[in-house]
């Protein structure tokens, strides 16, 4: 009976606590806010262990990432998501919702905007090889044709790993040879048949394309490469992004041996289960979770992010349930509430991600936060009470044009009472 008890504690704990990760992950400044927690010490949390179960193969690749390396853990994460995405969609595995028939295929679109040096190709070898993935990669294309004959060599379903994203995304926009390329990763990402005819090869038609795409580009050459046109374009608004934080050099020499031996043990039990094609099925009580937080979710962030980007990022709910599926080691081909619980915190941490990527993409957005930073922090050592309601007040009416609510002021401020602390 005592053992009844605990155990129900245990579950009420740990319901409490995605509860409030999620509620959290929800604000405008989520991740700020994990970030914040973790940085006060009280709690051993932040924006990267919010959706990572503990004990998984993931957990592993991020802790060793964080404690053996000075590399950003967000690549970590990235990484393994990615790649245990593409290997199930080239193996077929596919996922249904409870009241429809037509099953979700398993790829996705995945960019990372991180510093320059940090370690992608590295994680992603060491991932790759402790689960014996051999995926199908894309030739690198010159060429929007190029780029369908390359699909068309790996039987129309292919892993397309690219550097320097942005500059893709940049070519595309600005026409030449890879004009076209745009219209055809619309339609792969719709998984619609594409065609050209060449003189050499004639007709050349795939019929069912699958691309998973793991794109990298250098933070701080973004804005350059982006503008506000490409974003509200639905190219963009059709991938998953990731922000990697800057983390201080600190690691002369990578263990990688130590290392590549941790992770190839952690994904010993389960690295046959991902080289068989299944069809999922989400459970009603798990759509019923994902129907109501979504509602919750739209409710709170209003008109905050284009609704484009909402749709997408959140309809990969249901890829990540079959990966926590998976990292949670469940049994069986029904997808349960925890694994829901887990893909959607995922999908929230997306949509932080979504705004800080708009806001890289605007030159203009970080010299409006220093403007603010610096006038909150002359009032401060002046003697204002910079928590106060009334500060807050006014902080708004000042800067009535780049602040759009209360909840975005309390988020200003907390950012800059991080700053001060590690000043």
């Amino acid at each position: 009976m005592a053992g009844k008890k605990q155990s129900f504690r245990k579950k009420q704990t740990k319901d409490r606590r995605d509860r409030v990760l999620s509620e959290i992950l929800q604000t405008p400044g989520g991740r700020d806010l994990l970030a914040l927690v973790r940085a006060s010490g009280r709690r051993r949390i932040g924006a990267i262990e919010a959706v990572t179960p503990p004990g998984s193969f993931l957990d592993v690749v991020v802790e060793q990432v964080k404690n053996k390396t000075d590399l950003p853990a967000e690549i970590g994460l990235a990484v393994v998501l990615s790649q245990i995405a593409a290997a199930l969609s080239q193996v077929g595995t596919t996922v249904l919702w409870p009241d429809s028939d037509k099953p979700v295929e398993m790829d996705m679109w995945m960019v990372v905007l991180a510093p320059s040096g940090a370690g992608k190709t590295l994680l992603r070898n060491l991932v790759a090889e402790a689960l014996d993935l051999h995926l199908r990669e894309l030739p690198e294309p010159g060429s929007a044709r190029a780029f369908l004959q390359g699909l068309d060599e790996c039987t129309g379903i292919a892993c397309w790993t690219r550097d320097e994203y942005g500059q893709l995304v940049r070519q595309i926009a600005d026409g030449g040879p890879m004009a076209q390329l745009r219209d055809y990763m619309l339609r792969a990402y719709d998984h619609v048949p594409l065609e050209v005819t060449t003189m050499k090869d004639g007709l050349v038609r795939i019929e069912s394309p699958r691309i998973s795409i793991f794109g990298s580009t250098v933070d701080s050459t973004w804005s350059s490469c982006i503008d506000a046109a490409m974003l509200a374009d639905g190219l963009l608004a059709r991938h998953l992004f990731i922000v990697a934080d800057r983390r201080p050099l600190s690691v002369p020499r990578y263990p990688i041996a130590a290392m590549k031996q941790v992770i190839e043990q952690a994904a010993a039990p389960w690295r046959e289960r991902i080289k068989k094609p299944e069809q999922y099925v989400i459970t009603e009580e798990a759509a019923k979770y994902y129907d109501e937080a979504w509602i919750e979710l739209v409710r709170s962030i209003r008109s905050s992010i284009d609704p484009a980007y909402i749709r997408r990022v959140t309809w990969g709910a249901a890829r990540y349930a079959v990966i926590y599926h998976l990292l949670l080691c469940q049994p069986g081909q029904a997808i349960g509430i925890e694994a829901m619980r887990w893909a959607w915190r995922m999908t929230q941490l997306h949509l932080q991600y979504v705004r800080e990527v708009l806001n890289l993409s605007d030159p203009s957005a970080s010299s409006k936060l220093d403007r603010i930073i610096e006038w909150v922090m002359e009032r401060e050592k002046e003697g204002a009470n910079v928590h106060d309601k009334g500060f807050i007040r006014t902080l708004l009416q000042r800067f009535r044009t780049d602040l759009k609510s209360t909840s975005e002021a309390k988020q200003v401020l907390d950012l800059i009472g991080k700053i001060s602390k590690n000043d």
